[in-house]
């Protein structure tokens, strides 16, 4: 291996502990349903097939191949996962919606048609877990955290890996699963996932952006992740620090081209709420200049 091949000992040691602890974490809570039990068994079966393999015929330069090709697996897991869940609360909350709707129709004619005296059926003392119910949710809320704090973590925890994995993300739809996650209704977030699920989510859409063009050009072209990250500039108390991830994000389109200044520099009198702009102060003005250009150097991605 040659003195400027990327090394195992270049990765940064508290990430990679924080990724062991959210890979075990969501590999235990996948053993709790059947459906998620697929991608932990897969996960398992293929780390197991390439860990013998490398065991087998070690050769200079394979350690960190082989590192690598395990960050993919966990970032495939952290995906699968998280979109899994989603999807599911979503058909959940749909439901559930329409079902209360119903239900509340049905409680008033009841009411009419007997005086007022319904015979309500005793529930269960058995909780099944089952889609919405108090452990399903529960273990679902937990799962979309530690899936999305895994990819932020695998994103950042080696600097020769930045670019290769925001690509890796890109070509595997993780843009579109971002989407879906940040214009989920508040409702939704509320009943479904734990406090800080979108600003998780703004934190992933800022690593992911950072210092690349590709994924930056990907996102100014879908409305849907630059209206939410213009939304995101609002204070929401659910979401304590999202406003900060959001401006980062922002920073990051505008660095990357002077097509995003331009277009972000004609959305953001509209977009940016003007609460979010008192708090703090000129700090978005340095990101957008009045021409739409951009005055503050990027930073390095970062941690939660």
């Amino acid at each position: 291996m040659s003195a400027h091949s990327p090394s195992v000992k270049s990765a940064d040691i508290g990430v990679l502990e924080q990724i062991n602890s959210n890979t075990d974490s969501l590999l235990a809570l996948c053993e709790t349903d059947s459906e998620l039990r697929n991608y932990s068994l897969k996960f398992k079966l293929d780390q197991a097939v390439d860990g013998a393999a490398f065991q087998a015929k070690r050769k200079e330069g394979e350690e960190i191949l082989h590192f690598q090709r395990t960050l993919q697996r966990m970032m495939g897991l952290a995906l699968s996962v998280a979109l899994h869940i989603l999807r599911r609360t979503t058909k959940f909350y749909v439901n559930s919606s329409t079902q209360k709707g119903r239900s509340e129709a049905n409680v008033v004619e009841n009411l009419a048609q007997e005086g007022g005296d319904i015979n309500l059926q005793r529930k269960s003392s058995v909780v099944e877990f089952c889609d919405g119910s108090d452990a399903w949710l529960e273990v679902g809320a937990n799962l979309s955290q530690k899936a999305a704090e895994l990819l932020c973590n695998i994103i950042i925890c080696h600097p020769e890996f930045v670019k290769p994995h925001q690509t890796h993300l890109l070509r595997n739809g993780i843009l579109d699963y971002v989407a879906e996650a940040l214009n989920i209704s508040q409702d939704h977030e509320m009943m479904c996932f734990l406090s800080g699920f979108k600003k998780e989510h703004m934190r992933l859409l800022a690593n992911l952006t950072f210092q690349n063009g590709e994924v930056c050009s990907a996102v100014v072209g879908s409305a849907p992740l630059l209206t939410a990250t213009l939304k995101a500039t609002r204070i929401d108390v659910e979401n304590p620090g999202m406003a900060e991830w959001a401006q980062f994000v922002i920073r990051n389109l505008c660095c990357s081209s002077s097509r995003a200044r331009e277009k972000i520099g004609g959305l953001t009198p509209l977009g940016i709420a003007e609460e979010t702009r008192e708090l703090f102060g000129d700090t978005i003005e340095r990101f957008i200049g009045p021409g739409g250009t951009t005055a503050m150097d990027a930073s390095h991605p970062r941690e939660g």
